[in-house]
């Protein structure tokens, strides 16, 4: 049987494309974190924020903790670290967007491209709003730090300049967009996918799903693909195995042995020092010794279970 969660899987990575629950259930509490940020007068929005606090400038609510943290809204929250990863804001007035902290200008906060200058910043928690003068010609950044640079700083504040180059505020509010997804908006499904990273193989979706074969065809092929229908190779290590187990269970062996039988047969032999061996103990080097004898014997040639049998009686 194929394994249920190769089944749970995509078609591209050898699935069925049957949503996991678990996954399923992340991705729709995270659309709640979304909406949170991006609802603006949703009155569900208000009781919330009457119930538990604003933070982060009112994109996100404090935690639920006490008797107000048990509940649906706390199970949210803990949703909430993933879904951030994949949110960026979009800059309207800047009023509420901390300009070091906040990832707005491109794909990570400034705060990690440029530790060193975060270090030296006046103020650390400004939002940008703050940091900008409309006042110099079209607008401009006013950025302050607590000490003059040295030479090899400078190039640090150029590179800084250079990747705000082209941002501005503008008379908009300030939003979030999605940057899962190429509309920018929240969508479950590309959550879901994004949070399904257990299976990265190359899968040959497009030559087993195909429109016109018939499904159990489609299906037979698939389970094939995961080696999981009895093909002629595996038919032949079926056969291989209840051989052994016969000759094994001539001998009291209950089991085939986890290494090589030569290993093996060292291990359970001389473990515990070199005292006297166990009547159990020989059994196990009377196998080793018979597959050793069998390999010479066989040298690859196909052998069939009457003719291993006789071989076995002469020796």
């Amino acid at each position: 049987m194929v394994k249920w969660g190769v089944v749970c899987g995509d078609k591209e990575n050898g699935g069925l494309g049957i949503r996991k629950i678990t996954i399923m259930n992340k991705a729709l509490l995270g659309k709640w974190t979304w909406r949170f940020a991006s609802d603006k007068e949703a009155l569900w929005k208000h009781v919330l924020e009457a119930k538990y606090g604003q933070e982060d400038h009112g994109w996100r609510t404090k935690k639920a903790v006490g008797a107000c943290g048990v509940g649906v809204w706390k199970e949210i929250l803990k949703e909430a670290g993933w879904c951030w990863d994949k949110m960026g804001f979009k800059v309207g007035k800047g009023n509420k967007i901390s300009f070091w902290t906040d990832v707005w200008c491109r794909d990570s906060a400034l705060s990690q491209r440029f530790p060193h200058l975060y270090i030296l910043a006046a103020n650390r928690n400004a939002k940008i709003e703050e940091l900008w003068d409309q006042n110099v010609g079209e607008g401009g950044w006013n950025l302050r730090f607590i000490r003059d640079f040295n030479d090899w700083e400078v190039v640090l504040v150029g590179e800084l300049l250079q990747a705000l180059r082209g941002a501005r505020i503008s008379w908009e509010d300030d939003s979030v967009f999605w940057k899962g997804g190429g509309s920018g908006q929240f969508r479950v499904k590309e959550a879901y996918s994004w949070l399904d990273r257990l299976m990265d193989v190359n899968f040959p979706k497009n030559k087993i799903w195909v429109g016109r074969v018939p499904t159990k065809i489609m299906f037979f092929t698939w389970e094939a693909t995961w080696g999981k229908i009895l093909t002629l190779d595996r038919l032949q290590k079926r056969v291989a195995r209840e051989l052994w187990d016969l000759v094994l269970g001539l001998v009291g062996v209950k089991w085939v042995f986890p290494k090589t039988v030569k290993e093996e047969r060292n291990r359970l032999a001389f473990r515990g020092g070199w005292g006297v061996l166990a009547i159990q103990r020989f059994k196990y080097s009377f196998v080793c010794y018979i597959w050793g004898c069998a390999k010479l014997y066989m040298e690859e040639k196909p052998l069939s279970l009457l003719d291993f049998l006789e071989w076995v009686a002469s020796s």
